[in-house]
């Protein structure tokens, strides 16, 4: 449920392709998406092209010919602050998913990369990370949130260290934040992208998925934040039994909003 295409600027695999890749795996299914950020200082600001990929996903569902799941979705970049604009260049009823990424952190700077953390501290960019989390969920119009704890990539490159337990720190903001998931629906993502880097380790950790299901949640979506080779569909098998292990039986994929249920295995 986290695919990009070559519609993305950071990515260069073809839907077509990825569809191609799907099958040979033995995937049920793929929710592409598209990043869609309206923050100047975004990497992907001005990249995205709804006419083009319009055409890659029916491209994809051609190729498909049925014989995989093929759902059509976007990663709108701090949607708290750039929804309005975003509606007004798509029409969230034409996508089966909406995802919310928060790439950067208001007032700090993007927390990708190491220059924030070499800037400022570490520990208080985090707090304003998660901080800002909890409005990400509250206001924006979502179905998934994408890569919580995806600062763990800046921290890494900064050669800081990364392997705190946040619940610990601050467990009623995280708290805060899941019993919002619950309430509005929304549904967290486990991401594996950070298992193929320096920090080896998801997002979001597991005492934060751990948490979410003593809380009740059950809305959880697996995502390998695929963009290139070799890293396509990377570590969809140890998050699926991460998700067993934490509690969960099932995980999601969205259609036209809607989320359906699928075993894991």
């Amino acid at each position: 449920m986290h695919v990009h295409t070559s519609d993305s600027p950071d990515a260069d695999i073809p839907a077509r392709s990825l569809v191609q890749k799907g099958i040979g795996n033995n995937l049920g299914g793929i929710g592409f998406v598209a990043h869609l950020d309206l923050d100047p200082e975004d990497y992907c600001y001005g990249g995205f092209n709804a006419e083009e990929y319009d055409e890659s996903i029916a491209s994809a569902r051609r190729e498909s010919d049925g014989r995989i799941s093929v759902m059509k979705g976007l990663e709108i970049g701090e949607p708290h602050l750039y929804e309005k604009q975003a509606k007004e260049l798509v029409d969230y009823s034409h996508y089966d998913f909406i995802t919310g990424a928060l790439h950067s952190v208001e007032g700090i700077g993007m927390i990708l990369g190491k220059e924030v953390f070499d800037d400022g501290d570490p520990m208080e960019i985090v707090k304003e990370y998660y901080s800002e989390t909890l409005r990400v969920v509250e206001v924006s119009d979502i179905d998934i949130l994408a890569h919580m704890g995806l600062f763990r990539r800046g921290l890494a490159l900064a050669g800081l260290r990364y392997d705190f337990n946040e619940m610990q720190l601050w467990p009623e903001t995280i708290d805060n934040i899941l019993k919002v998931l619950i309430e509005r629906d929304i549904a967290l993502e486990l991401n594996t992208s950070g298992l193929r880097r320096a920090e080896k380790i998801t997002y979001p950790i597991p005492a934060i998925l751990q948490r979410f299901s003593e809380l009740g949640g059950t809305l959880v979506t697996l995502g390998s934040d695929t963009h290139r080779e070799p890293h396509v569909f990377f570590g969809l098998k140890q998050g699926s039994a991460l998700l067993l292990k934490t509690g969960f039986r099932e995980a999601y994929a969205f259609v036209d909003r809607e989320p359906q249920a699928f075993g894991l295995a």
